[in-house]
């Protein structure tokens, strides 16, 4: 059986953790995942990759009983690899805050015919935002 602090720690890692992949799907915690347990076996890190799969797979239609489920799978193996990885309770924190939002790319091309004088143009010009031009239509 594992501590008391030990079990918290895992506990809120693992709710939040739940979170994050309900949030942000199975992609972007991945890697997350994966950086975490960097010291745990290759079993260990297998199983917390198809956690994070099964996770994705059962918050498709969320409720809070498959919620808890997902939690209680990861406080266990949070819990296994903070027993045997003492040093990593310092990092549980990085586990624990969400992926920030995926950020929208913008693609800005501009043309012009005519002068360009003192950052004024002087003749036509087409700007696209985010696509291909049309050609100057």
């Amino acid at each position: 059986m594992y501590d008391a602090e030990l079990m918290a720690v895992a506990t809120g890692a693992a709710s939040t953790l739940v979170a994050a992949i309900a949030a942000s799907g199975a992609e972007k915690m991945r890697l997350k995942v994966a950086h975490f347990f960097r010291l745990a076996t290759p079993d260990q890190q297998r199983a917390a990759a198809q956690a994070v799969d099964d996770t994705a797979a059962q918050l498709t239609s969320p409720s809070a009983e498959a919620q808890e489920l997902a939690a209680t799978v990861w406080a266990q193996l949070i819990a296994q690899y903070l027993a045997e990885h003492r040093g990593a309770m310092s990092e549980v924190d990085e586990l624990a805050v969400p992926a920030p939002a995926a950020s929208k790319v913008w693609n800005q091309h501009n043309t012009g015919a005519g002068t360009f004088i003192g950052g004024d143009v002087h003749g036509g010009m087409t700007v696209n935002y985010g696509g291909a031009s049309d050609g100057g239509h």
